[in-house]
């Protein structure tokens, strides 16, 4: 009678081990999947953006995040069956940029994001200038990188508008520097909108500003601009002072006056 227990014992255990080791793992041990990878963006219209992704093998499916701001947040717009690895965003709006992350999931575990991928719909690009020295940003926001200083009335291109993280909206843009097209961000508000348009500003000096002929506080003096004047910013200048200087035009009766004064005493408007 005792074998027959030692027995059934020694059966139980040996059940136990197959199941253990020998038995598939079900849906809900699956594995995380892996990190997605190959994010591009296809073909664009002026209201839709394609991507697509390199699939993954046994997983339950995709899913797409996307944000209006580089730093989000990311909020899931769709889900996507496991045999497709491709999704077409509509009804956007023209000359946008959005930003898209995917994972995959396996049951109810999520796998880790892809990286951030920046895509935009189609618009005509804009000509615009600088309207005072600005930084230029690797992406919208002032906690991004800088790229490049560019001065007052710098020529640039406006290739689509996005917002930071805050919603102020921001421009892409490119611009040349050395001779080299470059590309990167500027708060809108700091652009002006057209080939000819030039930014204009106003003298807050309380006891007027010299205008000058040259860029250099020796340079004979023009006339003596008083405080609230309005003025025409034609570029910006270093000086010899290693002053920042703007040369201007203004009017004065039925003079049009152009020359140099200091940039610190003007407020641009």
């Amino acid at each position: 009678m005792k074998l027959n227990v030692n027995l059934k014992r020694c059966f139980f255990v040996l059940l136990l081990l197959f199941v253990i080791f020998c038995v598939p793992q079900t849906a809900s041990a699956a594995r995380r999947p892996g990190k997605i990878t190959n994010v591009k963006c296809g073909a664009t219209t002026n209201n839709s953006i394609n991507i697509s992704w390199a699939p993954k093998n046994n997983v339950s499916g995709y899913q797409v995040f996307r944000s209006s701001c580089y730093d989000g947040p990311f909020r899931k717009i769709r889900d996507i069956a496991p045999e497709n690895h491709a999704f077409c965003n509509i009804r956007l709006q023209s000359g946008r940029e959005y930003y898209y992350r995917v994972r995959a999931y396996s049951g109810k575990k999520t796998g880790v994001f892809s990286k951030i991928l920046t895509a935009r719909t189609k618009c005509a690009s804009r000509a615009a200038s600088i309207r005072a020295s600005s930084n230029i940003r690797k992406h919208a926001g002032t906690n991004h990188p800088v790229l490049a200083t560019l001065n007052s009335g710098t020529k640039v291109t406006i290739i689509c508008t996005t917002d930071n993280k805050f919603g102020t909206p921001w421009s892409r843009i490119s611009f040349k520097l050395d001779g080299k097209k470059k590309y990167g961000y500027i708060r809108s508000d700091l652009l002006s909108v057209g080939k000819t348009q030039k930014p204009t500003g106003i003298i807050i000096a309380n006891s007027g500003l010299h205008l000058r002929k040259s860029a250099s506080i020796q340079s004979e003096l023009l006339a003596t601009l008083p405080k609230g004047t309005s003025v025409t910013i034609l570029r910006q200048t270093t000086g010899a002072d290693k002053r920042k200087w703007y040369q201007v035009r203004v009017k004065q009766g039925k003079k049009t006056l152009k020359g140099y004064v200091f940039a610190a005493y003007v407020r641009v408007s």
